[in-house]
Parts: structure tokens; sequence; C-alpha cells
């Protein structure tokens, strides 16, 4: 089926792991010791177990004074109204003004609702950055865990657990080594409960790497008798893409088998500009939505793999059924279908599916949402790309936004007790955006592991951080989290460029 993470520091426990040798415990003790605390900038001072910087500006204190390159960190912080609170480490000359170091920093900005990875090299880079809810002067649980340049974060307003989904998961070359100590940007900040400790990941023997399989741009994924079937545009052909759908299959999601062209200009009303599949099974048959010439045409088959042949003389209508179309069935089998149109930009409709799969029912067509926010409107006022997802009694549409060529592509969502709406967009949007190791991340389907046990989601992103085609397929995790008093969040663990567990029961290659 289709399922459409000051020396004397009076609160350190510091940990130090066996060594193999005793000239290398006695050289990780003295790196872990809370001996050296080197104030660079801001008053820091100690009151009740804790370290309190008054910044008015940066300020940095460093804790360690051996560079280290693999660490496991976890403290307590809280950020006063207007300010950042965080921790630097891989650092080195390090001085008072605000990026005046070589590094990497992981901090909370409460003020915009935001947890940040970056670096500096006498100069800010953002590297990722997570939207979440964030309470000034509360006390939050940051946890992460260094193995060179593999870096993995978490945050909570309870003590971490390192089995959950951590905020940021990737590998940034830039440095692998240096010192570790405390940020504050803006007025003031806190800290206690630190512990550090030497850390050496376990590492995975196999596993899935992002992209998980080349030129396939727009996926729809469709799990028929075990075997996943992802329907792309194939995007080695832009801007024309005149050469029509692609298919490829798998058994794990990670392995894929290119198995040609589904439909092209010779089966299908259009020519050129072969855009955005999705695919779904009705009545023992097999059918096929996707954009061509800036229109929508459904191509029907009796096997998943095709042949596929054009249902009806021309495309969908009414002619506002531009792009990007998606069919989700509800509980009670009744079919809808989304689509993007052209106003001013891109905007999500959505109607009621007629049985017949290619008319909508009178009356239910209406606007779902448009570009609205920051992150929607990078380049351009866009929406795009729907997905719907179910849970728990509640419909959580979920698309794209910004221009599909930009670095910032993202993926957002709304919710609504309706399949029509009325949508109210998630507040922290997007759940999962571009970063520094991975641009034009969003266009996605959602997909169920081969146990059913794990979901998905499946997305394409660019070439490289310089060219967008052709783009890449890559998967990565998602779940639920329940919230006290609203509906459950969902939650992206992702995009990743590290090693992945396989999906569950899925067939190591």
């Amino acid at each position: 089926m289709l399922s459409r993470c000051l020396s004397g520091f009076p609160v350190a426990v510091l940990v130090v792991l066996a060594s193999s040798t005793a000239a290398a415990t006695r050289a990780d003790e003295i790196a872990l010791q809370p001996h050296h605390f080197e104030a660079v900038g801001g008053n820091w001072t100690r009151a009740e177990g804790r370290y309190t910087v008054a910044a008015a500006g940066p300020a940095k204190a460093l804790l360690v004074r051996q560079p280290m390159s693999r660490f496991e960190l976890t403290l307590e912080l809280r950020a006063s109204r207007g300010s950042q609170a965080g921790v630097i480490f891989h650092a080195s000359e390090v001085a008072a003004e605000v990026d005046a170091y070589r590094g990497f920093y992981v901090g909370i900005d409460p003020g915009r609702n935001t947890l940040i990875w970056g670096k500096s090299e006498q100069r800010w880079q953002s590297i990722a950055t997570r939207g979440r809810h964030l309470s000034e002067e509360r006390w939050y649980h940051l946890k992460l865990r260094v193995d060179g340049r593999h870096v993995r974060a978490w945050l909570d307003e309870q003590p971490v657990i390192g089995s959950e989904f951590p905020e940021f998961d990737g590998a940034d070359p830039s440095f692998q080594e240096g010192l570790v100590g405390l940020r504050c940007l803006g007025k003031n900040a806190e800290f206690r409960n630190l512990r550090i400790q030497q850390y050496s990941e376990k590492r995975l023997v196999d596993g899935y790497q992002n992209p998980v399989q080349a030129d396939c741009a727009d996926p729809a994924l469709l799990l028929h008798d075990g075997t996943y079937y992802a329907y792309c545009t194939h995007s080695a052909d832009h801007p024309d893409m005149r050469r029509g759908i692609r298919m490829y299959t798998s058994a794990d999601l990670c392995s894929w088998k290119d198995c040609g062209f589904v439909i092209t200009p010779e089966r299908s009303w259009g020519e050129s500009r072969f855009w955005a599949p999705d695919i779904i099974a009705q009545n023992g048959r097999f059918y096929l939505y996707y954009a061509v010439d800036t229109r929508i045409c459904v191509a029907v088959a009796d096997k998943p793999a095709g042949p596929f042949e054009q249902l009806g003389d021309g495309p969908l209508l009414p002619e506002t059924i531009r792009i990007d179309a998606h069919v989700f069935r509800d509980d009670d089998g009744q079919l809808y279908f989304y689509y993007v149109a052209f106003n001013n930009g891109n905007e999500i409709h959505g109607a009621k599916l007629n049985s017949d799969m290619v008319t909508l029912q009178e009356g239910t067509l209406g606007l779902m949402v448009r570009a609205e926010e920051a992150w929607e409107t990078h380049r351009a006022p866009i929406v795009e790309g729907p997905a719907m997802l179910k849970h728990k009694g509640t419909y959580y549409l979920t698309y794209s936004g910004s221009h599909f060529e930009s670095p910032e592509y993202a993926v957002g969502y709304a919710t609504s007790d309706s399949p029509l709406g009325p949508w109210k967009k998630y507040e922290h949007n997007p759940v999962m955006k571009s970063t520094a190791y991975a641009h034009g991340t969003a266009h996605h389907c959602f997909a169920s592991s081969p146990d059913q046990q794990e979901m998905f989601i499946v997305y394409h992103r660019h070439r490289s951080l310089t060219e967008t085609e052709p783009r890449q397929l890559a998967i990565d995790r998602v779940r639920f989290i329940a919230v006290p008093g609203r509906e459950d969040v969902l939650e992206v663990h992702g995009p990743t460029n590290t090693l992945q567990l396989f999906p569950s029961v899925a067939a190591p290659r």
C-alpha cells in the first residue's frame, strides 16, 4: 500500500571512555578536565550552579584545552529575550567579535523559533535550520554527537533520548577537530548540567546514503505485490523534457532499477514538459496522472509497469488544471483530486474525483492553499507538489514551497478535519528544507517500509550545490509526534547525507 526525527565548572559530570593505552587515557583526561575556562567576550559569572553571561553583544567561553574530534556533549541552556545560546565546536582562532572564529555552532534562537546549525570561517554561513516552538527564558536540553565531519544534534524540553530523531544529521568536511565552548549572541544566556565525553560512533557496516537514484525528480510511489514502483520526471531532458515519464522499481526503497519510459509522446495528448506524475490503483487498473505541456492527462494500464495508454482525447477539465496532480483515497473509498493552478504564481486546488477517474464532482472544486509565507516565496509565490496524509482523523496536506530550482525549496504542511479544508498551515513550516549540503529538497510523496513499520518521505534534490539537473531521488524517515492540546506534529528526519539504516526488513545490498 502507499502511505500517503572559570575553572571548576560546577555542574560538569565528565565521563571518559576507556582507551587502549594508559598514555591515551591520560591524554583524554587532560582534554576533558574542566579546569580550563577561557572567556572571550561578555561578562561570565557563576551563581547557583550555573554559568550566566551578560553579553551585550557576542560572547564565547572555551571549555577544553585540547582540540577534540569525537565527543558527546549534553547540557541545558536558555536564552533571554532577543538572544541566542549554543555551543561552538571544532573551533579555533576564537576572538570576541560576533563571527570571529573558525568552527561550527549549534544553538537556539527563541525569538525566531529556530534551531540553528552553522559555521564560521571568520564569516557566518548557515548549514541547516529547523523551525520549532522555542520559549525565551525556558530551559532546553541540547545533545550533540560529533564524529569528525559527522554532526547530529537533538533538542527537547526533556532529557534527550539518543534513539529519537536528531534535529540535524549531516556531514560537513570544513572542520574535523577543535576546541569546544559556549556562545551567546544578544543579551543574556545561561548554561548548566554540562557533560562532555569522548565518543566513538558505532559505524554502520551497511545502509543507504542519499541520493539513492540519479535522474529522478517529482517522484510518485506505488507499492504493489512487494515491489515499489517510482514514476518520475525525467529531468535530464530539462527544460523541454520531451521523452516522457520514467519508471524505476525497487524491493527496499534504496536500490532501484531503471525500467525506462512508461508514457511517451506517441501515446499522449502532449509532446513536451512531461512532469510530476502520480499513480493510484482502482478497480484492478492503474491510473497514471501526469503533466504534459502544462496540462494534466491520465493514462491507464492493467499492470503497474504498463503499457499505459491515454484515457480520453485530451487533458482534464477545467482548464485551470495545470500540473502536479495528486489523488488521495479516504477511508470511505472516496477519491480526492489535488492539483496546481497558475494564478500569479502556483496555487493548490482540490475536489472530489468521480468514479470515471477523469472528471471532478460538481460543486466541490476549491482553493486549498496559496503562497503567503516567506519560505513559500523565495523566487516566486509557489506552493506545489501536494501529497496527502491522514493521521488520527486529521488531514495533512503536505506541499512544496518556493521554486524547484531554488536552493531554498522546502516541504511544509497544513491541517484540516476535512480533505477539502479549510486548511491551517503549520506555524513552524517548513518541516524539511534545503541545507548547505543538499539543495532543492522537496516535491515528495510518502511510502511505508517493506514491513509497514516505518514511514518515509521520498523526494528529489538537486544534482549538486551548483547544478539543478538532473535531479536525484532521496529518502528519509518521517513520524508523527504527539503534542498536548493539538493535532500531532509531522516530523521529518532529513535531509540527510550520511549513512542511514535500511528501511526495516529491507534486505542488505
